[in-house]
């Protein structure tokens, strides 16, 4: 019986092919995230500038924001300010220190200061209106926001705005973000794997979801430290498939 063709590289190379079919009318720069399985991951091999990034974490906090904050530092190797809307009251702008992000770079906008972890129509109201803004503004390259719930009007509102300004919007999400209609070019899920007490986590992320419909199947691995703020590269998890075959 004759062997079976390692047919990989074409359905890669197909996949490049469709890829570059799709974009070939954008101008997006892409920005690598800092972390090189990351990257790899990704369906241009980094973040596209002029885009909405969503990162979904199950819980609140360091994680998802750290890792987000680290891939913005690369955004700001151009001019452009890291516009962050704050409406919890909660961001701590000298975390920024150890990323490399001067508070120079930083604008930090408060449209409300919410008392729950939950926004009131009006706080969101608030909120969506100084988001777009920022969208627009020519001097802001990149930036981010905590929210929970966003219609689809909004949606599409801020992606029109943002395909015209350049500026890339990370959007932080809850897990129930998972079951709303995205319009997202690249959503991410942060899972961590370690209690939160612990001084530092295991998390992985994974792409569940690419506007070009052409993604890659894993996860990455990272070590993020909470006392430091630091989270570095641990390794890639291969797809669960992919892992089997090569054990076999």
């Amino acid at each position: 019986m004759s062997a079976v063709p390692n047919i990989s590289p074409v359905i890669e190379h197909l996949r490049r092919q469709l890829l570059r079919c799709q974009i070939a009318h954008s101008t997006q720069a892409i920005i690598s995230s800092g972390y090189q399985s990351f990257d790899q991951l990704l369906p241009e091999s980094g973040l596209p500038s002029g885009s909405v990034i969503e990162w979904i974490s199950d819980t609140p906090g360091l994680r998802a924001t750290t890792i987000a904050l680290r891939c913005a530092a690369g955004f700001l190797e151009k001019p452009g300010a890291l516009a962050v809307v704050d409406s919890f009251n909660d961001f701590h702008p000298m975390s920024l220190s150890h990323l490399g992000i001067p508070l120079s770079r930083l604008l930090l906008v408060r449209p409300c200061c919410s008392s729950t972890a939950v926004l009131s129509q009006a706080e969101r109201s608030d909120a969506l209106w100084a988001l777009e803004q920022l969208a627009r503004c020519p001097g802001v390259r990149v930036m981010m926001t905590w929210i929970d719930r966003l219609s689809p009007t909004a949606q599409r509102r801020l992606q029109l705005a943002v395909e015209k300004s350049g500026v890339t919007v990370f959007l932080m999400r809850p897990a129930t973000a998972l079951r709303q209609t995205s319009w997202a070019d690249l959503r991410f899920r942060v899972q961590s794997s370690a209690p939160t007490e612990t001084t530092s986590s295991h998390i992985t992320v994974r792409l569940v979801r690419s506007k070009n419909s052409v993604q890659r199947h894993g996860q990455v691995l990272l070590d993020c430290n909470h006392e430091t703020g630091h989270v570095l590269e641990a390794s890639e998890l291969a797809d669960p498939a992919s892992a089997k075959t090569a054990a076999c």
